[in-house]
């Protein structure tokens, strides 16, 4: 698409917004509101940071709220896409159904160092401890915001919540009722649609079910050619809330999924003859990915005062993957109870109990399987967690907090946190936390070896890398260090800048290893990596065995800044931005292996990332909104920056039919946003697509 004429378009539609404002006062219920009310709108209640509660201008840590009104204004059709709005958030794609997602830096496909949760559910796989972002979904006009943390949660909500904690929150089934009618297609979003029902049972019950699906297309490789990673996903659900008694309330929910995909992975056949779909060489590729699953979740809570109440959570999780790497499936229990008191005033003390536990069937292929023979694992994880909010006096308040863990991989853990927080007026906060946060090993890290991954891609001889767990692993454990300030000006701009430096030890590295997956000793290549043995030259690939150590120390600081302005009553700017600075180094015997993995670390995030958001009311139910995002060049995956604009208007007919066109990554044809070689996927672009969606709620 040529964009030279995109400044022009932009300020064409500013001026003759204002203007026609300024003649029609169509949106009655938009006009009669002041600046200050507006933006009073647009700061929420957050419950993320203390577990109860609280409003956002008091919360002491780096929170980002992703409103459903962001949501439908963004014309992000997925979680993921919608992640990249946060500051400091970095959000990549590998493929049309695989992302890199992860903030204050260690961003790549197995990102493992976010904890995101989904109404009180942990989403997070224990095989690699990070997020199967591609079955993580519902109806996007369901969800009610999303709060996101930058910085550690681990004091609340646990292990693996060390760069921060993504919670997803959907509307109260009392919020959704009568009908719910979407549906698009375009480029990209070859075909979507959903639908939701909500109604009343009793005399205080509340239900809505809806039902989803999609089919969405592939990416293009760098010559713009189809790189067949399509995806299409089949989605169904409920959420049902009353009250049990006059202070009591239930909630029961779930959700069943079935899907497939396409990821255009790269892998060594070393039999050449496991699978007939060949090419390059022994390189297997385009075959089929198949995932489902479900869940089942129920929360009681008992308020007995404003300032005293305890509830229990129930939830039941299954995920099943069957893929030629690698099937598995797993059922997961999770039990929590949670009890909040006020006490002499100054005290607002919040406590819990939790127990999860995992049980992980592996069906072995030639490419990955569990060590030792087994093709079994259960895991279990005993908490505890404790947050006193003392209030000093108007203006001070000092927060202290912790979790105690058991789990099956490293034993005991501790987690403390101290917060403090000054006010010295309403609309001006400043905050410093300092906190502990650990990450413990996978099943992939501990338990798991893996073959096959071909390291170099280009090269006419293939460089693989069998990868073996290590039983001996520790947790990776951080120190961070917070400050931060917020304050709304005059009623209509409001300004969010956070500072951090964070300190990681026994950060989990390669490192070569003198044993072959068969058995067999190694020989040195030039005194820098050992080879197998029993490598043929002739068959054109190297075996180079590793496996996993807590070989590396990192340090990552920075900056971030969030500006929402309110510029006119019928025009809102939001504009973030985010530096980011990362240093690692080997903490043990330095080896080639490991200089790798410094630049691993280092090389695959973003120095600096920026968002423009601009959304318009024009008259006659007119909407006009468009998003630009830059990201800094990515040294290691050899992508530089990159700036991408996404475009809606839509028009709305009456209260509940809307129409809307979506252009999005309109800058260039298509580009490259990740490539991490690691991960045995080949690399795919990003290209413009466009859709059209119709909404019609009655």
């Amino acid at each position: 698409m040529n964009t030279k004429f995109l400044p022009t378009l932009l300020a064409s539609c500013i001026f003759a917004g204002s203007q026609a404002i300024a003649e029609s006062q169509e949106d009655e219920d938009l006009f009669e509101l002041s600046l200050e009310e507006l933006i009073s709108m647009e700061i929420p209640d957050v419950t993320s940071v203390s577990r109860k509660k609280q409003r956002l201008m008091d919360s002491a840590a780096a929170i980002y709220v992703i409103t459903n009104e962001d949501l439908r204004r963004s014309g992000v059709t997925s979680i993921p896409e919608a992640l990249r709005m946060v500051p400091g958030m970095q959000v990549a794609k590998l493929n049309a159904n695989t992302w890199s997602i992860s903030t204050r830096g260690f961003n790549y496909i197995f990102a493992n160092k976010l904890l995101v949760l989904i109404d009180g559910r942990t989403v997070y796989s224990p095989l690699f401890s990070g997020v199967n972002w591609d079955v993580q979904d519902t109806m996007m006009e369901d969800i009610d915001r999303i709060e996101v943390i930058r910085g550690p949660g681990a004091a609340l909500w646990g292990a693996n919540a060390v760069n921060g904690v993504i919670n997803v929150i959907t509307k109260k089934a009392a919020d959704t009722q009568g009908n719910l009618i979407s549906a698009g297609a375009g480029t990209q979003e070859k075909a979507f649609g959903a639908y939701r029902h909500g109604g009343e049972f009793g005399e205080t019950g509340f239900y809505r079910v809806y039902a989803k699906a999609f089919e969405r297309d592939g990416q293009v490789d760098a010559e713009g050619k189809d790189t067949s990673d399509d995806w299409n996903m089949r989605r169904a659900g409920f959420k049902s809330e009353w009250k049990t008694t006059s202070d009591s309330e239930m909630t029961i929910q779930g959700d069943l999924y079935e899907g497939t995909t396409r990821p255009p992975l790269r892998l060594l056949d070393q039999s050449q003859a496991l699978f007939p779909q060949l090419t390059n060489g022994f390189i297997v590729e385009g075959l089929s990915r198949d995932q489902r699953g479900g869940n089942l979740g129920a929360y009681w809570k008992r308020t007995l005062s404003e300032t005293h109440d305890f509830s229990f959570r129930a939830i039941y999780d299954n995920y099943q993957n069957f893929d030629y790497r690698i099937a598995e499936k797993r059922d997961t229990v999770d039990f929590e109870f949670q009890h909040y008191y006020q006490f002499w005033g100054k005290h607002d003390l919040v406590w819990g109990l939790g127990y999860r536990t995992t049980w992980y069937e592996v069906e072995n292929t030639p490419y990955m399987f569990l060590l030792e023979g087994k093709d079994s694992k259960k895991t279990e994880l005993f908490s505890a967690f404790i947050q006193d909010d003392i209030t000093l006096n108007d203006q001070w308040t000092f927060t202290l907090s912790s979790r105690f863990e058991h789990n099956s991989f490293t034993g005991y853990e501790v987690q403390p946190n101290a917060r403090l927080t000054w006010k010295p007026t309403e609309n001006r906060t400043f905050w410093t936390a300092l906190s502990q946060a650990v990450k413990t090993p996978s099943i992939s890290e501990t338990a798991l070896q893996t073959d096959g991954i071909t390291i170099d891609d280009t090269s006419p001889v293939k460089y693989v890398i069998p990868i073996k767990g290590n039983p001996d692993l520790k947790s990776e454990k951080l120190t961070a260090l917070e400050v931060g300030y917020r304050e709304q000006f005059s009623n209509s701009f409001r300004l969010d800048i956070t500072a951090f430096y964070n300190q990681y030890e026994d950060i989990i590295a390669y490192v070569d290893i003198n044993q072959c997956p068969n058995g067999s000793s190694t020989f040195p290549l030039l005194s820098l990596q050992n080879l197998c043995s029993n490598t043929d030259p002739s068959l054109g690939f190297f075996e180079i065995p590793a496996t996993l150590i807590n070989g590396l120390d990192v340090r990552t600081y920075g900056m971030e800044v969030v500006a929402d302005w309110q510029a006119k009553d019928w025009w809102k700017l939001q504009f973030n931005y985010s530096w980011l600075q990362v240093d690692a180094w080997p903490n043990k015997e330095r080896t080639s292996i490991l200089r790798v993995n410094e630049v691993i670390v280092e090389d695959l995030s973003a120095s600096h990332t920026a968002n423009i958001r601009s959304t318009m009311n024009l008259p006659n139910q007119w909407y006009f909104d468009f998003w630009v995002r830059y990201m800094d060049n990515l040294k290691n995956a050899n992508i530089g920056a990159n700036t991408s604009l996404d475009m809606r208007v839509a028009k709305k007919f009456g209260d509940g039919l809307e129409f809307s066109i979506v252009g999005q990554n309109l800058f260039r044809n298509h580009h490259r946003e990740f490539y991490e070689p690691l991960s045995g996927m080949a690399p795919t672009e990003t290209r413009e697509s466009w859709y059209a969606q119709i909404r019609w709620q009655f």
